[in-house]
C-alpha cells in the first residue's frame, strides 16, 4: 500500500484525508504467475498499480498468443481503451510471475476525483505518461530492424528483458524467438 501512495506522491502532494480514503477504497491483490485480470470482451473496471512481479497484454490473432507489452514492477496497468470508454476490451492482461497488485475500480476513482480534485492531475499525468511512452516506443518501430527493437527495449525498460518469458518478448517485438535468440546471443 505504501508503495502506491509514495508513487502517486511522486506526481502530487496528497494530502492526508486523500491518502486515508484511497487506502479504505484500494484493493491489494496477492496473484500466481498465470492469472488473468483481464479477459478479451469484458470492460476493464480497474487501474492497477504493480507492486511487485511482471504482467503483460495480449490477445489473440489467428488461434496464435501475440503480446502487446510487459510491465515492470511499479508500473500503472489498464486496458485503457475500455477503462477509459467503458467498452469491452480487446485484450487479456495475465501476471507473468507471482505479483502483488493494488487497484482501484473506475467508479472508485471518480468518486476521489470528485472529493480530492488534484487527484484528476496525477489522472491527467498517468495518462499522459502513458500515451508519451506508447508514442515515443512505436514511433519509427516498424522500421527498425529486429536487433534495434531488441535494443529499444533493453534500454526503455531493461527489467523486462531479464525477468520476461522470451516468448512474450519475441511476439512483442514481433520477431521470432529464434531471432531473438541470436542477438542476445552476441
Amino acid at each position: 500500500m505504501n508503495e502506491f501512495i509514495n508513487y502517486i506522491k511522486q506526481y502530487i502532494n496528497l494530502s492526508k484525508e486523500a491518502e486515508k480514503d484511497i487506502c479504505n477504497l484500494v484493493l491489494v491483490e496477492e496473484t500466481q504467475k498465470g492469472h488473468v485480470l483481464l479477459r478479451e470482451g469484458k470492460t476493464c473496471e480497474r487501474l492497477y498499480y504493480l507492486v511487485k512481479g511482471t504482467l503483460r497484454t495480449y490477445h489473440y490473432q489467428d488461434g496464435k498468443d501475440i503480446t502487446y507489452w510487459i510491465y515492470p514492477e511499479n508500473s500503472i496497468i489498464s486496458s485503457w481503451h475500455s477503462y477509459i470508454l467503458r467498452k469491452p476490451a480487446s485484450e487479456y492482461i495475465e501476471t507473468t510471475e507471482d505479483s502483488t497488485l493494488v487497484s482501484l475500480s473506475y467508479d472508485q476513482w471518480q468518486e476521489l476525483y470528485l472529493k480530492h480534485p488534484k487527484l484528476e492531475r496525477f489522472g491527467r499525468l498517468i495518462l499522459e505518461e502513458q500515451m508519451s511512452m506508447i508514442d515515443d516506443f512505436f514511433k519509427g518501430y516498424y522500421f527498425l530492424t529486429a536487433k534495434e527493437k531488441y535494443e529499444l527495449l533493453t534500454t526503455a525498460f531493461p527489467s523486462v528483458t531479464q525477468r520476461a518469458n522470451l516468448g512474450h518478448i519475441a511476439s512483442m517485438l514481433g520477431i521470432s524467438q529464434e531471432t531473438l535468440s541470436r542477438i542476445r546471443g552476441k
